[in-house]
């Protein structure tokens, strides 16, 4: 009987958290719902930059076959080996194919023609995926033509298309090199949320918020204090993780860092900023914490960290977009790996600064200098 009464007491207790109620319900069903729609590892429509140097009928046949497999989109066509660099440092393509002069004229005259597949290596996700479609693709149009090619004796002719992979930017295809600058993003966002999520329900259980409520401080000017202390902090963590991450695992640091702290401080205010908007919707540090890792399961699954960015709906691609995780991961893979410029990441830029100031607007809006 005693237990029952405990029992029924912290059901109570239980209903009248409304907050954490309505989580419980709606954490399995949108998660379950979310993430059996979108995660996928089929990966399809790869963004494709196209060079091609034959501008014939038979290498529009080619680029014509290896979009009507769903595997690719043409992003573009390029003229320079340096076009195709810039294109996958900005992400507008992760894979080029290379059709060399002469192509159509190397199939009529029955000789071999290489075709070559450049594919981003910093995205493991899709190397195999884009190589193998490719290589399908260009086996069965060998084939085709072997049936028509035959030599004297009878016998098959050498293959008459041969397809060249080129990994660039992690050659042998290393997890660690792929990984660890997204852990950056994780582990900011993971931390900093959390930090600064029970920043205002601290202040409400310690009861020093009257204290804030009779200052003359503005709105605006009470989020942003909040948020400057802890832009240090993730700073040294974004540091360690570097650092070790290159003596550990050996992962180079090929663009500049400088350029990667500066752009890495739009991430960490917008983190925080989104840490204090949950501190001013939450009525406890507990409910706060629940919102956190309510938060950070989509980030890790919608942002491209663990599952390719491509293979997801467009519809899931959309609210990926509305996360900082997203395009950090493109800042600091692009400029780690890739060597990228500021203006081959600046649009992911653009997005993290209107993220940043939609959330400042929303946590300075929605604290009110009123307990209750």
């Amino acid at each position: 009987m005693r237990l029952f009464v405990i029992a029924w007491k912290e059901l109570l207790q239980l209903r009248r958290d409304r907050l954490t109620m309505a989580m419980m319900v709606a954490l399995p069903v949108v998660q379950l719902l979310l993430f059996g729609y979108a995660i996928n590892t089929d990966v399809r429509h790869i963004p494709m930059a196209v060079y091609d140097q034959d501008r014939s009928a038979a290498s529009r046949d080619l680029v014509r076959g290896l979009v009507a497999t769903t595997y690719y989109d043409v992003a573009g066509y390029v003229s320079t080996y340096d076009e195709i660099g810039t294109g996958l440092r900005r992400g507008a393509a992760k894979v080029a194919l290379v059709i060399p002069p002469g192509y159509a004229r190397a199939l009529g005259a029955r000789r071999k023609a290489t075709i070559q597949l450049i594919v981003d290596g910093s995205d493991p996700q899709t190397v195999a995926s884009a190589t193998n479609t490719a290589a399908s693709l260009v086996s069965a149009r060998s084939a085709t033509l072997l049936t028509m090619r035959l030599t004297a004796a009878g016998l098959p002719a050498a293959a008459p298309i041969e397809i060249e992979p080129n990994t660039w930017y992690n050659p042998d295809l290393r997890t660690a090199v792929y990984i660890v600058p997204g852990l950056i993003g994780v582990i900011l966002t993971m931390t900093m949320v959390m930090l600064t999520a029970m920043a205002i329900t601290r202040e409400r259980e310690r009861g020093t918020l009257e204290q804030l409520i009779v200052s003359p401080i503005r709105n605006i000017e009470l989020i942003v204090g909040k948020i400057v202390p802890y832009v240090f902090m993730g700073y040294v963590q974004m540091s360690m993780i570097l650092v070790i991450g290159h003596l550990v695992f050996g992962v180079p640091l090929i663009g500049s860092p400088a350029l990667l702290f500066a752009l890495a401080f739009v991430f960490i205010a917008a983190n925080l900023a989104l840490g204090l908007f949950f501190s001013t919707l939450a009525r406890t540090q507990q409910q706060a914490m629940q919102m956190s890792f309510f938060f950070l399961l989509p980030n890790i699954l919608l942002s491209g960290f663990m599952f390719p960015f491509e293979a997801m709906p467009q519809p899931a691609q959309w609210l990926a977009q509305l996360l900082p995780l997203t395009h950090f991961l493109r800042i600091v893979r692009g400029i780690v790996l890739k060597g990228a410029s500021f203006a081959e990441v600046s649009t992911e830029l653009v997005w993290l600064v209107c993220i940043l100031g939609a959330l400042i607007l929303l946590g300075s809006l929605r604290f009110t200098k009123k307990l209750g």
